[in-house]
């Protein structure tokens, strides 16, 4: 992953949870590159936003969650595009997968991982 401005862990935790990285597996690195790739396009636009801030990145009910210090209409559509984009991929290994739920608990994953996982 490249160096970013609109990440900024805080190793204190009291601005963000950056600190603890991304709380999702590697498959799914990609998909957050262009999602951070296209909201740092929509800010340059923008740059009186010049204050915002990813402020931590992580699974959630299966799905890719991506929380900020603000958004706009084009930086929520770009989000939610990658949440549900996230639902198609493998959080393992990036390939197609599909959420799937086991004992209550939910994640996108393909079949091989699935397997491994849970049978």
């Amino acid at each position: 992953m490249k160096q970013r401005s609109i990440i900024k862990p805080d190793p204190d935790l009291q601005n963000n949870l950056m600190a603890f990285g991304f709380d999702c597996g590697e498959g799914w690195y990609p998909l957050i590159e262009e999602t951070l790739d296209k909201i740092e396009e929509s800010l340059k636009s923008n740059p009186e936003f010049n204050d915002f801030r990813v402020l931590q990145i992580k699974e959630k009910f299966g799905m890719l969650v991506i929380y900020t210090s603000f958004t706009t209409d084009e930086i929520e559509k770009i989000i939610d595009e990658a949440e549900n984009k996230s639902l198609t991929i493998c959080e393992v290994c990036g390939e197609s997968g599909e959420l799937r739920e086991r004992n209550h608990w939910f994640v996108t994953l393909c079949d091989k991982h699935f397997e491994e996982k849970y049978k």
